[in-house]
C-alpha cells in the first residue's frame, strides 16, 4: 500500500497544513480517505488525478473531513472531455445516505455515465483489494475509525478521536497508525487526542509505526509533540506533513 498525506492540518486555515485528507493506493484501486477542503488541488500537486479515484471514505461530518466531496463528483460530471464511466463509492458513518441525497445529490443531480454508491458501514467491509473494518470514537454522534487490510499489512486511519479502548482495538499489530494529534498535552481538548495520548495508544496497540496528524497551531512546535509521543512510545514516531509520502 502506498499512503500519500494530502493534508495534515484542521480546519483551521495554513499555508502549510490542508484539511484532514490522505490518499490510499494498493494494486489498481485508489483511495481517498477524508477530503477537506482543498483535497483536490493537493491530490494535483502529488501526481494523482481526482479522475482516478475509486472511493472516498469519510470519517465524520465536520466540514473539514469531507468539504471536497461535492467538489469532487461535481468535476467528475463537469470536466471538458472526460468521461467517467466507473462507479465512485462513497464510504460513511450511519446517516449519510440520507444526508447525501438531501444536501450533494439534490444540487449536483444524479450522474449519467456513473453510479455514485454510498454505503454506511458498520464493523466490515470488502472493496477492490481491501479489507476495512470500522469503529466508533469518541468525538462526534457519527465519527468513526477506519483499518485497511491488505496483502498483510494494514493502516489504521483514527479520524477525530478521543482516548478509549475501541481505538486502541482497532489499532492492535497495526503496521502505521495515523493518529488525531490535536494539540500537545498541556492544550488537551475533549474529543481529540493529546500527543501523550497518541504515544499511549501506539504501545497498548504495538503498532510498529505512528503517524501524529491532524494538528492545530499550538502554543509549542510541532515537532514537540513527537517528543511527548516518544514518551510512552518506544517505536517510530513522525510529525505528518502535507505530501509526504510512506510505503506500507
Amino acid at each position: 500500500m502506498k499512503l500519500i498525506i494530502l493534508g495534515s492540518g484542521t480546519c483551521v486555515p495554513s499555508l502549510k497544513r490542508s484539511a484532514p485528507g490522505y490518499y490510499l493506493q494498493a494494486e489498481d484501486c485508489q483511495a481517498l480517505i477524508d477530503c477537506g477542503s482543498g483535497t483536490l488541488l493537493q491530490l494535483e500537486r502529488a501526481g494523482k488525478s481526482y479522475k482516478d479515484i475509486d472511493a472516498v471514505f469519510i470519517t465524520h461530518r465536520h466540514p473539514d473531513h469531507f468539504a471536497d466531496l461535492m467538489p469532487l463528483i461535481h468535476a467528475l460530471l463537469a470536466t471538458p472531455k472526460f468521461r467517467r464511466e466507473k462507479d465512485l463509492h462513497i464510504v460513511a458513518p450511519g446517516g449519510f445516505i440520507a444526508y447525501y441525497e438531501k444536501a450533494i445529490a439534490s444540487i449536483i443531480g444524479k450522474p449519467r455515465d456513473f453510479s455514485v454508491k454510498v454505503v454506511e458501514i458498520q464493523h466490515k467491509l470488502d472493496l477492490g483489494p481491501f479489507n476495512i473494518f470500522a469503529a466508533n470514537t469518541i468525538h462526534s454522534a457519527d465519527s468513526v475509525a477506519y483499518r485497511f487490510e491488505q496483502a498483510g499489512k494494514s493502516v489504521v486511519f483514527t479520524g477525530d478521536t478521543d482516548y478509549d479502548r475501541g481505538i486502541i482495538e482497532i489499532s492492535i499489530n497495526a503496521d502505521l497508525l495515523i493518529s488525531d494529534c490535536s494539540f500537545p498535552d498541556s492544550q488537551k481538548v475533549k474529543g481529540h487526542l493529546s500527543a501523550k495520548e497518541c504515544g499511549l495508544v501506539a504501545k497498548k496497540a504495538g503498532v510498529k509505526k505512528l503517524v501524529l496528524s491532524h494538528l492545530y497551531p499550538a502554543d509549542t512546535p510541532d515537532i514537540a509533540r513527537v517528543r511527548e509521543a516518544e514518551e510512552v512510545f518506544d517505536g517510530k514516531v513522525i510529525l505528518a506533513e502535507d505530501l509526504m509520502e510512506i510505503e506500507i
